[in-house]
């Protein structure tokens, strides 16, 4: 089942005891952002602001990816990886990157069903200003009020292909943000093509209020080349309805708000600071102004936000739904992949931990080369592979396998110099800094110049009895 807006999954949420109305009367500044943190914190459920200081029309929703059953309710699913499995088992023969994969004529028609289609809006033009709208201040320092879950939707302007992402957004005046798209994301590649071409006012979406699957998608990394209004038609099993704006720009038909403007990449004002997921402030720096020239809302809006920290807040839930959803996709690519974990704690881009089937010397280090390679996962800071007998989500089969398998001269690997997350404030000289890859895997005679000694296992006769008898004194002995 797919929410056809944010509408229908609140009423969805509500319907099933898993809403929560906040009737205190609540303030955008900081106190928004501390109660949606703690309540992530606590996996409470969705929160509606009903009674917030200074914007009395308004209701503002945050905590939607409460946990990973967040991510289950939004995406209707537990089994995550199925979305894209069911996907991917639609094509009849392997392809090299799903990009080559849609190239053909049958599998354009087999993406039909996922592909948006033109919709009659449920928004109206207004005369929202940038300031009417319910953003919040989510830590003491913060420069100002951020939009924080809202969708900066932009198009290729060579093969039309629409990105929608998830940026921090700055607002300075009725008519004027500042948006955080770092160098190597999608929306700032965009502009730098229009910059090519000599345009430098480049049309630009800011939305908020959508089908949470559109909103997870916009967070997720989909790989660069392809539409995530395609990837958001996978996630919902059905494609996502659009309306066009006077700008170009294809928009979530049922979203809430919708300001049309555009970015001039000539124009760059101090950005933050900002209290960001790695629970640190990014200091200032330059980023290009968005000017508002029209808006758009429904009756009575919704407005979406999240607040962000030390994890794991929402984020990193989105994160583990995407580790599930994308697995199917690395597979694609890494054959020998098995599973692979982006803990919570490891801030997405910080820690990867990736199991492979290992058939030949060297292949892990090979592996590792293949991950950094992989969209999102390029700006990973540790990788380490392990065997495809360790669970890479218990840590301390991590753990034993990176003392019991690793000499950290031979299997230890440092590359200098490379991109690295902007955030990442440890980098000297961001976004460039440093990667570290970890050969935790059993190996072979050529790596070491010596057989793997043989691990020790018990008789099985012996195990039986033993088991047999522990079972016995466990339930004579131990407390029920």
């Amino acid at each position: 089942m797919a929410f056809s807006d944010l509408r229908e999954y609140l009423n969805y949420m509500r319907k099933n005891g898993k809403l929560i109305e906040v009737d205190s009367e609540v303030s955008t500044d900081l106190e928004i952002a501390e109660i949606s943190r703690k309540a992530t914190y606590s996996h409470l459920y969705p929160l509606i602001f009903s009674r917030v200081k200074e914007f009395p029309k308004w209701k503002v929703v945050s905590n939607v990816f409460y946990s990973l059953e967040g991510v289950y309710d939004v995406l209707q699913t537990r089994d995550l990886e199925s979305i894209s499995k069911s996907f991917l088992e639609g094509f009849s023969d392997m392809p090299v990157t799903l990009l080559d994969k849609v190239k053909s004529l049958r599998d354009v028609l087999k993406l039909g069903k996922f592909t948006p289609r033109a919709k009659k809006p449920s928004f109206a033009k207004s005369d929202l200003k940038l300031t009417s709208v319910p953003a919040i201040k989510t830590w003491p320092k913060d420069a100002g009020r951020f939009f924080t879950f809202s969708l900066t939707i932009t198009k290729d302007p060579d093969t039309g292909v629409h990105n929608v992402s998830v940026y921090r957004i700055q607002i300075i005046d009725d008519e004027r943000a500042i948006i955080h798209w770092q160098a190597f994301k999608r929306g700032s590649m965009t502009a730098m093509r229009y910059k090519e071409k000599g345009i430098t006012k480049v049309p630009v979406a800011i939305v908020n209020g959508v089908d949470p699957a559109v909103a997870f998608t916009a967070a997720s990394p989909v790989p660069a080349g392809l539409d995530k209004y395609l990837f958001a038609g996978i996630m919902r099993g059905e494609g996502v309805g659009v309306t066009e704006l006077d700008n170009g720009i294809m928009v979530p038909s049922s979203a809430e708000t919708v300001f049309e403007g555009y970015v001039n990449t000539d124009e760059l004002m101090d950005e933050g600071p900002f209290g960001d997921h790695l629970g640190y402030y990014t200091p200032k720096d330059l980023f290009p102004v968005f000017h508002l020239t029209k808006s758009y809302s429904r009756e009575d809006p919704y407005f979406h936000v999240t607040s962000v920290g030390k994890p794991p807040l929402e984020d990193a839930w989105i994160g583990k739904g995407v580790e599930r959803i994308f697995l199917p996709f690395a597979k694609m690519v890494i054959p020998e992949l098995v599973d692979m974990n982006l803990p919570e704690y490891g801030v997405f881009t910080g820690v990867g931990i990736f199991s492979v089937k290992k058939y030949y010397p060297g292949q892990a280090k090979r592996a590792m080369m293949a991950i950094w390679g992989l969209g999102q996962l390029s700006l990973l800071k540790f990788v380490i592979v392990v065997d495809s007998d360790v669970d890479v989500h218990d840590l301390n089969e991590v753990l034993f396998a990176l003392s019991t398998r690793v000499d950290p001269q031979r299997d230890v690997m440092i590359v200098n110099n490379v991109l690295t997350d902007s955030l990442d404030f440890s980098t000297p000289s961001p976004p460039l800094g440093s990667k570290i890859g970890i050969d935790a895997t059993r190996k072979f005679k050529e790596e070491t110049g010596r057989e793997w000694p043989e691990e020790v296992t018990s008789d099985p006769d012996v195990q039986k009895k033993a088991e047999e008898i522990i079972s016995k004194l466990k339930s004579r002995y131990l407390p029920s």
